[in-house]
């Protein structure tokens, strides 16, 4: 067993009218007892986010039978991802230290989630898990540029890590691809000449980990050093299109971020 082993969770649902949903369910074991953390983040245009926070233990998606679902009796919420791309997998580091272990079950499918009686949000989402084996804050990278767009024909999703460590992760329907840039508002393929655009449009969550995302975690100067904390995450929604060569656009969604660490 590790000395520090974080499960981490992460899926989304976004629509055509503009809304978005994220959720983040982790599991932490390191100095003491297990931390449980989970995360729901709601976004509908014209309306401030709001975000819910738990430490109580709520159970982890669960995939099955073509499909993941989540539910939280908590909050009343239930929600489902059916598959529609391939999973895709990889390890995105290894060495004597740790790990750190990407699994991405569903990198385009049908979503639709259930908020108390009278929220819904249906349309394409995305799940993703990681398995880290050694703490984040000795990954050796200083900036991690992370997306995904997708629609009813398309599903590309992007990794770029840079720092002492460099590595870049593009797949394009399920195809590992690579990337000759990757920015905040333009992701332009090898060879240039297919290109997704971003509008930035809606801030999702912006300012220093230790305020925003990590907040509700008790004694975080003890479980965490400072640096970690003052790591700047800004994470958007975009409505995004796609342009290759030979096809009609592809217009879709896209949620993504950047976060540098000091």
């Amino acid at each position: 067993m590790p000395d520090f082993e974080l499960s981490k969770w992460y899926a989304d649902c976004t629509t055509d009218q503009g809304d978005a949903l994220i959720l983040y369910s982790a599991e932490l074991r390191w100095r003491g007892p297990a931390i449980h953390y989970t995360n729901l983040l709601t976004y509908h245009p014209g309306r401030p986010v709001r975000s819910r926070f738990s430490l109580r233990r709520q159970p982890p998606p669960q995939a099955r039978d073509g499909s993941i679902g989540w539910r939280s009796r908590a909050w009343n919420v239930e929600a489902r991802w059916f598959e529609e791309a391939g999973a895709v997998r990889e390890t995105l580091f290894d060495s004597p230290a740790g790990s750190l272990e990407w699994n991405c079950l569903a990198p385009r499918s049908a979503s639709q989630v259930r908020i108390g009686e009278g929220e819904h949000f249906r349309g394409w989402g995305y799940v993703e898990h990681l398995r880290l084996s050694l703490p984040p804050w000795r990954l050796p990278i200083h900036r991690l540029r992370w997306g995904r767009f997708i629609n009813a024909t398309d599903a590309l999703v992007w990794i770029d890590w840079s720092g002492d460590y460099n590595r870049q992760v593009v797949y394009h329907n399920g195809v590992a691809v690579v990337a000759q840039n990757i920015g905040d508002r333009e992701i332009r393929l090898a060879g240039g000449e297919s290109v997704l655009t971003l509008d930035t449009s809606a801030v999702l969550r912006e300012g220093a980990l230790g305020a925003t995302a990590l907040a509700v975690l008790p004694n975080l100067d003890r479980l965490f050093p400072a640096a970690m904390l003052r790591a700047r995450e800004q994470k958007w929604l975009s409505r995004a299109v796609l342009r290759q060569p030979g096809r009609p656009d592809s217009i879709g969604m896209a949620i993504h971020e950047v976060v540098e660490w000091p």
